[in-house]
Order: C-alpha cells, then structure tokens, then sequence
C-alpha cells in the first residue's frame, strides 16, 4: 500500500486514489467474507450494512447529500425477481383496426365475412365518473376517419357479429389550427413527452426494463437522474410538484369527503401555461379507479386536456377478452381484443406524434397496472417501450421533443419493501431524459449542468422549474439552494441537503442510518409509544367503529441522524491530486430520527414511521405526513370509507367478518 501511496503522489492522478480505495475494499470485503462464514452471518447481510455505512465515503468530499449505493443484484431483491413472457393476445378476433386516425377493414375480414357492415360508435366523457355513448353512424367504409378518440365499432355478417372497443387520434379543427405563439424566451417551443409507470424505482428498472434501457440510455444516451429522491407518499406526491411546483396541501383541498372540497380544475398545472402557447397536452392514465387524481380526490369537472384517455379505461374491462370454452372460459386479463392493455396505451401516446406530428406537445402518459402491485408484470412490455421508442426516434418524431422516461416511486406493497434495500429503492425512482442532439448544440452549457445533475440530488420540484424554462429560460449558472425548485439547467451546489430541497426526513435517502435495540435504546422505546398514541388518536373520534391499535412485533427500527464524516468535516485540501479530508470538527447531533416498522393488533397492520427527537429538549414530534401504512387492508377499514377516506390506513373495523382480519402481503 506504501507503494501505491508513493505512486500516487508521483503521478499527481486523483484516479490513483480510488484505485487505492477500491483495492482496499476488495481485501476487506474478502476478509469479510471469510469471517462471516466462521461466525454465521450471511453475505447479504453485511453488504446490507455496508451501503448503510458506506454513505460516509463521500465520492465527493463537498456533496452534502449522497444516495446509498445500491446493488443491482441485491439477494434480497432479486429474489423477487421474475421475467414474464409478453401477453399472446388472440389475432383472429378483431374485423378493424385503427391507422392514423382511420377505421381499416382487415384482410382476414374482408375475405372471411360476406356482406360485412360496420358501424361506428362514439364515447364521450360525461364528467369523470360517467361516459355517454353518442349516436352510431353506420354503414361504415374501409378508412373512415374517426370523429372522436375512442368509440366502438359494431360489424355484422350473415352469419357473425364483431364488437370491438378502440382508441385512436382524430383529427380535429381546434387541435389542428391551435395557434404556436412566439416563444423567443423558451426555447421556441420544444415539447415534453413524458411515460410514467407507477412504483418503477430506479433499480427495479435497471433489472425488469433492460432492453428499453440499453436502447434509450445505452444506444441513444439519454441522461439518468441516479439522485433523484421522492418529496413523499405515493403518485400524487410526485405529480403536484412536478405539474404544478406545490405541495398538496399548498392547494386547494381536493380530497372526497372533505367540506368545501373543490375539483382540480383550477389547479395551476403546467399544462395549462403550455396551452397558451400553442401546445396539445395530455394526461393519460390507465387505471380509472385508482387515478392519482381521482381515487381519493374529486378530479376534474372540465376535461384538463387535449387528450384525456379516462373514459376509454373506465369502459374497457368488459372488452377483456375470454379464451376457452363453456365452463373452462380463461380470461386474458391484459388483453383488449387482439391488443394487449399496454399496446393500446402505447400506441395512443405514439398516434399523437403521427397525427400532430409538427405541433408543440406536452404528453404525460401514465401506467399503473402494469407495475403498482407486481413490479414483474412489467417485463411484459420491455419489447413494446423499446419498440414504441425507437419508432418515434428513427422517424424523426423526437427532433422537437424531450422524452422522458420515469417511475413515481418504488415499490411500496412489495414483500422486499420490509428490507433497507426496499425502503431505500421505494425514495429513488427512475427518471431518465432524452434531449434532441440539436439542442445539445445549441445549449451546451444547459446540458453539461443537466449531466452534473444527474449526479447530484434533485426532486420533482426541480422538473417543474425545467418545464417552466420551456416557457421563459432562466439562463444557466448555478442554482440557489435558497429555493426548493432548481431547473435542471442550472448547476445544483454540491452542498445541496433535503431540507433545502424541501424533502422530510422521512423520505429522504441522505440519511445514515443503524439499527437499534428497543431493549437497549430507551429513545427508541419512547419513540415507538408517541407513534402508537400518534396514530390511535387519528382515529379517536371514531372509536365507535374504529379499534384502539396496540402494537403487535416491532420489524425493523432504525436511527437516523447526520453522518459522523459530516459531523466531523472542516475542509479539504488537494496535494498531490489526493483529496486530503480533515475531520476535526467537534459538531454534534442535536436531532436523531427513528425509522420504526411494527405491526399492530387487531388487523395486522404494518406501519412504517418516523419519529423526530429533538436532543436538546427531549422533546418526540410525529407529523401525519411521515407515517405510511406498508401492506394492503382490503376491506378491514371499509366501515370509514364514507366518513373519512383519508383515515382509511389507520382504521380497523370494529365489526370484521375474520377475528383477526389478517390482509398481508
């Protein structure tokens, strides 16, 4: 090591020192290895450890905030792991199919049925919660351009009837003829195409979506966030910073159930600013149930956009198609047609760019069933990402578009979720850009500050502020970390914390941690007791019907406070090309945090919480904000559901079908 020492200050090359690092972490890891064998411990455990510890090996001495260092092949995560066959849906069952805002006959149809008649029937959106089917035309011809998005056509034969559900891009006068208006300060209206899919972290995307990211990132070499970290629970989370730069509850209560509750319409979403501007907008989702902005909001009374595809997905489970005969009738569950679900939500986002292809768009597609509750079904769809990718780059529909590619959050209802790996991927989503190379010229300096950010930490509110250069470009420099929100464009400090980005300590993944003894820890204990009566109390005016939880095992408990390098941190130096980091700073922890994981009893509910301590005063706080409730209830809270929805992962029914009313994973 002495040599290498020598070497290193001989060539003057930081590069000698990680090789150094990285030589000396190999000899322990193997040392490591050799005594957990002698003293029972797993491997995995250890590594476990390790990537907990390992966040005080800085890779930067001045980044203030540095995401643990995931493995991709993590035992405890990919043991989870399936890869799944695409859906075969069958071919012979559908007479049309769309093209380019056109009803086609097909050949096999043609042929097969003689004296085929077909009918078209529009669906139109009647608020957010109802559809309307419209008037049919009929009789109609081979290329027959579609008067509205989705509709049905109905064919008849002598001898077979054909009823098909479709989504298609229908060239309208007021999509058409939208005006572009000059936009010299933006970026003279380059577009934002986004596909989301929901609780794809960024490591569960590196091992389920390989070929879509070997081709996006490794052959078009798009730009990956790998710091990016959730602002808080769930999809909505994410999408009220990013479409409109507020929290939740900085907007309007939108929640069902609440008096005074109000429809989201007059939310400030981005898309509405892009509008002005000549821009078609889109929010896709395809899941009408479960919708960000409907499951426990009111959604939207107007229709928010351009392209709005719920009412296709709110009449589409009928048109699943059955396979099979008489009492053995098999039900493919992912398919619509011959079309599987994430094939006609994909080519509705890829029609979009064929129909307009030289309009200004901002698209914001997104996909839960594939991947909310099992991250394997989304094996499924790589070939078809990939596919719908590489047709909107070869035909040059990308030369005016910033596509991005993203999940919301990790998986959070997973098996693996209980682990550190699991907490760690749930606040580290995929997201990933791909600007047009013509940009890349254009704005050198933006895109070398995109490529140093992609290093650094950064949150939804930051993708706000990008999108909002899209209108008036702020110019590039480096960001204020005064400001929760820095455009991607600026060059984020290296000293940037969660709580200057605005994320809670709960979600943010900076943190060191260890784990603690309840036993042992006294702090723990009474963190663990503020966080029951915490809870309880939340329910405490529905006694009636709502249990007193009481807790049942504690799983997991942690102690999160700063890292003993920052702690100690004074400065740095550069001699030789080694960083030489002086710890000598006496600083100490004034605040510790206690990530406990516990059931409870009845019901069975896991919850995961964390409880500030204040050191100073002693003093515990727990914010509602900061407790998630980790497997799934099905019916055990069904009694609050008309009362108050928001209280639904902290209620258990007094009156339960089950004694125990066990709902795990």
């Amino acid at each position: 090591m002495k040599v290498m020492a020598r070497l290193c200050r001989n060539v003057l090359n930081v590069k000698c020192l990680k090789y150094v690092v990285m030589t000396l972490t190999l000899w322990t890891t193997m040392m490591i290895g050799f005594y957990a064998k002698s003293w029972g411990i797993t491997m995995m455990s250890l590594l476990e450890w390790e990537q907990v510890e390992s966040q005080s090996a800085l890779p930067n001495t001045k980044q203030k905030c540095i995401h643990p260092q995931l493995l991709i092949n993590d035992s405890t995560m990919t043991r989870h792991l399936r890869t799944l066959s695409p859906e075969k849906c069958p071919d012979e069952l559908e007479w049309v199919y769309v093209e380019n805002g056109t009803v086609r006959f097909t050949k096999l149809a043609v042929s097969r049925f003689k004296g085929m008649s077909c009918s078209f029937i529009p669906l139109y959106r009647d608020g957010d919660y109802n559809v309307k089917w419209g008037r049919p035309i009929l009789n109609i011809k081979n290329g027959f351009r579609i008067p509205t998005d989705f509709f049905r056509v109905y064919c008849s034969s002598v001898s077979r009837t054909f009823n098909g559900l479709f989504a298609g891009v229908a060239h309208t006068e007021e999509r058409a003829e939208r005006k572009d208006l000059p936009m010299d300060e933006g970026f003279g209206g380059l577009g934002i195409a986004i596909l989301g899919f929901d609780s794809m972290s960024r490591m569960s995307w590196l091992r389920r979506l390989k070929k879509t990211r070997e081709y996006f990132h490794g052959e078009l070499g798009a730009i990956e966030l790998e710091e990016h970290n959730v602002l808080g629970d769930g999809t909505t989370a994410v999408m009220f910073p990013m479409l409109t730069g507020k929290f939740e509850w900085e907007l309007p209560d939108a929640r069902r159930f609440f008096p005074n509750a109000t429809t989201l319409d007059d939310f400030p979403f981005i898309w509405n600013d892009l509008k002005k501007f000549g821009y078609l907008t889109s929010w896709c989702n395809a899941e009408n149930i479960t919708a960000p902005f409907n499951w426990r909001m009111l959604g939207f009374k107007n229709q928010p956009t351009d392209f709005y595809s719920r009412p296709f997905f709110m009449v589409a489970k009928p048109y699943q198609v059955y396979v099979g005969r008489s009492r053995k009738l098999k039900m493919k569950k992912y398919c619509i047609g011959s079309r599987t679900y994430s094939q006609v939500w994909l080519n509705y986002f890829k029609d979009i760019f064929v129909s307009y292809p030289n309009k200004r768009k901002f698209l914001l597609h997104f996909l839960v069933d594939m991947s909310h509750d099992d991250n394997n079904l989304i094996t499924m769809m790589d070939l078809d990402i990939r596919d719908v990718v590489k047709f909107l780059y070869d035909n040059n529909y990308l030369n005016n578009t910033l596509l991005i590619l993203m999940g919301d959050h990790g998986a959070r209802y997973d098996k693996a979720r209980l682990t550190w790996a699991g907490k760690m991927e749930e606040r580290i989503p995929y997201f990933s850009l791909l600007f047009p190379k013509w940009f890349q010229k254009k704005y050198p300096e933006a895109m070398a500050n995109v490529r140093k950010n992609s290093k650094r930490l950064t949150t939804p509110f930051d993708l706000y502020e990008t999108f909002r250069d899209f209108i008036h470009f702020t110019g590039t420099g480096n960001g204020d970390v005064s400001r929760r929100g820095i455009s991607l464009f600026k060059e984020i400090p290296l000293e940037r914390s969660c709580e200057q980005a605005d994320i809670a300590a709960h979600w943010c993944a900076c943190l060191a941690s260890k784990k603690v003894n309840l036993k042992e820890d006294i702090y723990a204990s009474t963190a663990l007791s503020v966080a029951m009566d915490t809870i309880n109390n939340l329910t405490s005016q529905y006694r009636d019907i709502c249990e007193n939880l009481s807790v049942f095992q504690v799983k997991d408990a942690i102690k999160m406070e700063t890292r003993k390098d920052v702690l100690r941190f004074s400065n740095t130096d550069s001699v030789g090309g080694i960083y030489n980091i002086t710890f000598k700073a006496k600083n100490q922890n004034l605040m510790s945090l206690y990530q406990l994981t516990f059931s409870t009893v009845p019901g069975m509910a896991l919850y995961e919480v964390t409880v500030v301590h204040d050191i100073l005063r002693n003093h515990f706080f727990l914010s509602e904000k900061e407790i998630s409730r980790i497997n799934k209830y099905g019916d055990t809270s069904s009694c609050i559901l008309n009362k108050n929805r928001q209280l639904r992962q902290y209620c258990y029914c007094s009156k339960q079908t089950s004694s125990w009313g066990i709902n795990l994973f």
